[in-house]
């Protein structure tokens, strides 16, 4: 899927560049009844084998305190506005980035 959207190409593996290493994270989704659901895989980078201003700027967590959100739900509510939420994964894969990252 993320393939389809380009989102990675396999190259090989530079020598100048620092590669991040990567591990398959594997989930069982079970049903109530303890029937099988779903089975799920992804991978994931090891974050720990990065190394700032080489692979990356910034660091970045969705996260937000409660007293946050109700302040701006507290601010839209009193002027009449809407208020939309985020999926920032989605986001991130689908803005125009220009990050390069070797992963293996």
């Amino acid at each position: 899927m993320t393939k389809a959207k380009k989102v990675f190409e396999v190259v090989p593996r530079p020598e100048e560049q620092n590669v991040v290493g990567s591990k398959w994270v594997y989930v069982i989704k079970w049903k109530e009844d303890g029937g099988l659901e779903r089975q799920k895989a992804r991978t994931v980078a090891k974050g720990f084998t990065q190394v700032i201003e080489k692979d990356y700027e910034e660091i970045y967590a969705s996260i937000s305190h409660l007293e946050s959100v109700c302040l701006v739900c507290a601010i839209a509510a009193s002027r009449q506005l809407r208020l939309w939420q985020i999926d920032f994964v989605s986001a991130f894969f689908n803005s125009d980035n220009s990050y390069e990252v070797f992963m293996e």
